[in-house]
């Protein structure tokens, strides 16, 4: 009898222990308030909160085991505490990186090896396929085996403790600042604080379990004593405000003044630098549209924005001002630009405003001094350009007086020739086909006798403005002497070039020519020598000047067998 009070004794004192799990969840979660309000967040704090999250996890599922009396149940919140646990492993390692400057090591691939295979531990925990996990005994949960995954679970987290120490120490042993020491050494005090009570906690309720009653809450009270040194450390010391620090440094070395609003127009920051242009400070309200329509009309290009009230903070404003500086009575007016722009969110709703004071008094008074040196410049320009402007027009005259025939308007020899030699070099060596035309008026002397030199010019005149109603842009119409003409026809065959100077032939006939004399005008006939080049052997030409000579003088012997058929006709011939 005594025996049985004893030990109802003992389980009502047990069935106490189970509210330490609830109360030591809420003051964890506590922690993880604390920290998110009293803290800017950081990557570091992203990182510490969901390792605050996972060790949460496990006092909460300790006591719901502790409220249901389905063994089902019971087991199931076991597993999430251990699945957890598995993953608060994880979450240690990553966030012993973050906090020794080690988060390079932390690549895609090295997080996928890690993560894999605690999230598939973990999912099997929680699973408990074919009880490898957890089983009960005799249908009662208190009466319970754990399988070989309990134990690959604590071969997961004495790993990553080790990898976590290895990291720590590699830490300590580089170098490092006071500051850094401190927070390495912080994280080192709190895994080891977790790894006491844990090992402790396997020992008395896993190893020794049938020795010792179950004692609830020691891992919990491991947890929230490690989390306590967390806050309080990170509260002491602010180990995750480097980043803060740094920004608030960056922000005062800066020259331009920084100013931060809210979407209300509370002031949120402002630098140093700022003192210099608006006598501010955060938790002041401050109107920025109302401030700069009261420094004079805004510009043309900022006026739009002012104009659509509200809408205006939405966009970027750019306005020049005239300021007089505030330390220094007197002295000439600052020309300072203030630059507002939006910080939206991604359904650009608007979260406040970033306002920067830039002094560019120095770039106006350049920019002033570049304008007058340059009102001078542009009056000598523009007296150059009217020299340049009339220099032009001379050279294109002589160009086309060095090129053109001054009777026909059609190109002279000199520019066939030099033409010729820089395209029939690249004709042959590449095997383009290309064609020259000779032709002359038959029998234009007898027109000179007949109708005077005047009507013979415009023959010549006619007759090259007809030719060249004929010929693509491409092609090139010269006079190549006296009342003979050539045409250069690049990429053309012989049956093109045949068929073109039958065309040419045929509409010079049939242009008529007035003669100046009522009723009489003249029709006349040309002869046509036409000679093609194709395949021509790219080894043939060693002096361009010599080949076209050839080329010539077989156009000419095609041009006189023309006129030896009787005029009015072509002959044709090919150079292959």
């Amino acid at each position: 009898m005594e025996d049985n009070g004893m030990m109802q004794g003992w389980v009502k004192g047990l069935e106490s222990w189970i509210w330490i799990d609830f109360s030591l969840s809420v003051f964890m979660l506590g922690l993880f308030f604390y920290i998110f309000i009293h803290n800017p967040i950081t990557r570091l704090h992203k990182a510490y909160l969901v390792f605050h999250f996972f060790m949460l996890l496990w006092p909460f599922s300790q006591f719901l085991i502790h409220t249901t009396d389905v063994v089902p149940h019971q087991l199931f919140f076991l597993s999430i505490s251990f699945a957890a646990l598995s993953l608060q492993g994880l979450g240690w390692l990553v966030f012993v990186c973050f906090l020794t400057g080690r988060s390079y090591l932390l690549t895609r691939r090295a997080l996928a090896l890690l993560a894999g295979p605690t999230v598939l531990l973990a999912a099997l925990v929680l699973a408990n396929p074919l009880h490898l996990f957890v089983r009960s005994e005799h249908g009662v949960a208190s009466d319970r085996e754990l399988g070989p995954l309990f134990w690959v679970l604590c071969a997961q987290l004495v790993l990553f403790a080790a990898l976590s120490i290895a990291c720590i120490v590699s830490a300590l042993r580089g170098g490092t600042t006071l500051r850094h020491r401190k927070q390495v050494g912080m994280a080192l005090k709190g895994l080891l604080l977790f790894l006491l009570f844990g090992w402790l906690d396997l020992l008395v309720n896993v190893v020794y379990d049938s020795r010792f009653p179950d004692i609830a809450g020691i891992s919990s009270f491991g947890l929230a004593l490690s989390a306590l040194y967390f806050c309080i450390s990170i509260d002491r010391y602010r180990v995750f405000d480097i980043v803060r620090i740094a920004q608030q440094d960056i922000a005062d070395s800066m020259s331009a003044g920084l100013l931060v609003l809210d979407a209300e127009g509370t002031v949120l920051e402002a630098n140093r630098s700022l003192q210099r242009y608006l006598s501010v400070q955060s938790g002041d309200r401050f109107d920025l549209d109302a401030y700069l329509r009261s420094q004079g009309p805004p510009p043309e290009e900022a006026e739009a924005s002012f104009g659509r009230g509200g809408a205006a903070a939405h966009e970027p404003v750019l306005h020049e001002l005239a300021l007089s500086a505030p330390d220094l009575p007197g002295a000439a007016a600052l020309h300072v630009q203030v630059h507002a722009s939006p910080i939206l969110t991604g359904d650009r709703e608007l979260l406040g405003r970033v306002v920067t004071f830039q002094d560019v008094s120095e770039i106006r008074r350049l920019i002033e001094e570049k304008n007058r040196q340059n009102e001078m410049l542009q009056l000598r320009n523009r007296e150059l350009v009217q020299i340049q402007e009339e220099l032009f027009r001379a050279n294109l005259k002589l160009e086309e007086m060095a090129t053109t025939d001054s009777l026909t308007g059609c190109y002279n020899r000199r520019y066939l020739m030099q033409r010729l030699e820089q395209e029939v070099v690249a004709n042959v060596r590449y095997r383009i086909p290309f064609a020259v035309i000779l032709f002359d008026i038959d029998r234009f002397k007898g027109i000179n006798d007949l109708h005077g030199h005047l009507v013979g010019d415009e023959v010549l005149l006619e007759t090259a403005s007809a030719v060249k109603g004929m010929l693509r842009r491409s092609d090139v119409l010269a006079r190549y002497g006296g009342e003979e003409f050539a045409i250069y026809l690049p990429h053309t065959t012989r049956l093109q070039a045949e068929r073109l100077a039958e065309r040419i032939k045929e509409g010079v006939e049939a242009n008529r020519i007035a003669t100046g004399r009522p009723g009489l005008a003249l029709s006349i006939t040309i002869s046509l020598g036409v000679l093609s080049v194709e395949n021509e052997s790219p080894l043939g030409i060693k002096d361009p000047k010599a080949y076209l000579r050839e080329l010539f003088e077989e156009a000419d012997s095609a041009l006189y067998e023309a006129k030896g058929n009787g005029r009015n006709c072509m002959v044709g011939r090919r150079r292959a």
